[in-house]
């Protein structure tokens, strides 16, 4: 006689927890609930454990000592950081010096016209009496000083961010690799990377421009790749579609695409420069932020402010010059009038010479 057996009703899981979300969070408590009570077991005073940690104090120091011992006789010291190093130096110096031949009125008209020309006149009102006002401070020659560090620092900066730019522009690896980088560089204190700096090149212009690029860099670089990327496809296409190689497509399509933007990283590189120049006067930068940082070891706000203030000047007047040739980018204008802005310019320069009235009186 067969006999029939009734099978056991079968338990469905409500739809929610039978997602794989649900699951993993499970296996997770899981793992935790036996992990948990181990690590209480090995490490219950509530910090952390000892054996968990790493000691990079011996391998850096032991770095640091390396680079003090073989700083002036290494190879690598002698034929890339010294010949770096020499370059800055000499670099610097030049533009100091040509500021000094020029004069302040010199300067002055020079930086009229610039501001004439790229924004006009009001503006050039402005910046002329900016450059007045540093002098009138008393601030004349620490604020040449800081000039020459920053055109050299800002040049290495865009040099270095347009190449980084470019490259992470036309490539999405390199892209990629470059993010963290970049990252890094801006959200690193600049108190971390100016020791490194000092050991390499030692108290002086040279560090303190490296310091410098190191900061004003990223800024360049990420708006050169956004310009480079953001390229209109139409246009490409159509630069494509004539049989243009990939270097004129670069040339005449994606960087005349990109030139607002590339503005917009110089604009940002010049303000990121300025900033550094208190920070940077710590390891012998010199100019105004050298001024500004004696002022405050000696806790005189007078001089402080005296200082602080051309430098405030000097970054409005660089930012709203690099920002109005951002926005009139494009427009026809002639050359004439920029042939009689600099010959005015440079009559003003030649008069003050032959006065001799190079130094603000």
């Amino acid at each position: 006689m067969a006999t029939v057996t009734a099978s056991a009703p079968r338990t469905v899981l409500p739809a929610r927890l039978r997602h794989p979300a649900v699951g993993k969070l499970l296996l997770l408590a899981l793992v935790a609930a036996v992990l948990v009570p181990l690590a209480d077991a090995h490490w219950a005073s509530g910090s952390w454990p000892h054996a968990l940690t790493v000691d990079l104090t011996e391998p850096l120091g032991r770095a640091s000592d390396w680079i003090i011992d073989n700083r002036d006789s290494h190879p690598l010291f002698l034929y890339f950081f010294g010949y770096v190093s020499n370059a800055v130096v000499l670099s610097v110096h030049g533009v100091y010096l040509l500021l000094l031949a020029a004069g302040w009125a010199g300067v002055t008209a020079v930086a009229a016209v610039v501001a004439w020309r790229a924004a006009g006149v009001r503006l050039a009102l402005g910046t002329g009496a900016a450059f007045l006002a540093c002098g009138l401070l008393g601030m004349w020659v620490p604020t040449m000083q800081t000039l020459a560090v920053m055109v050299v620092a800002v040049l290495a900066s865009v040099v270095l961010g347009a190449l980084l730019g470019l490259a992470a522009g036309l490539s999405d690896r390199t892209h990629r690799a470059l993010r963290p980088v970049l990252d890094t560089m801006q959200v690193l204190p600049a108190f971390a990377y100016l020791l490194p700096v000092v050991l390499v090149f030692g108290i002086g212009v040279p560090a303190a421009v490296l310091a410098t690029v190191v900061y004003a860099a990223p800024p360049m670089a990420r708006l050169t790749a956004l310009g480079l990327r953001d390229a209109d496809e139409g246009v490409m296409e159509a630069v494509a579609s004539l049989g243009a190689t990939a270097r004129q497509r670069l040339l005449t399509a994606r960087l005349p695409l990109a030139r607002k933007e590339l503005l917009l990283g110089l604009n940002q590189t010049i303000m990121m420069a300025l900033s550094m120049a208190v920070i940077a006067s710590v390891i012998g930068a010199g100019g105004l932020g050298d001024r500004v940082y004696q002022a405050l070891a000696s806790v005189d706000v007078g001089a402080a402010l005296s200082a602080g203030i051309p430098i405030v000047l000097l970054a409005v007047v660089l930012d709203r010059v690099t920002g109005a040739a951002g926005e009139r980018l494009g427009e026809a204008r002639t050359s004439t009038p920029w042939l009689y802005g600099a010959a005015a310019a440079v009559v003003v320069a030649v008069a003050g010479r032959l006065v001799g009235r190079l130094d603000w009186p």
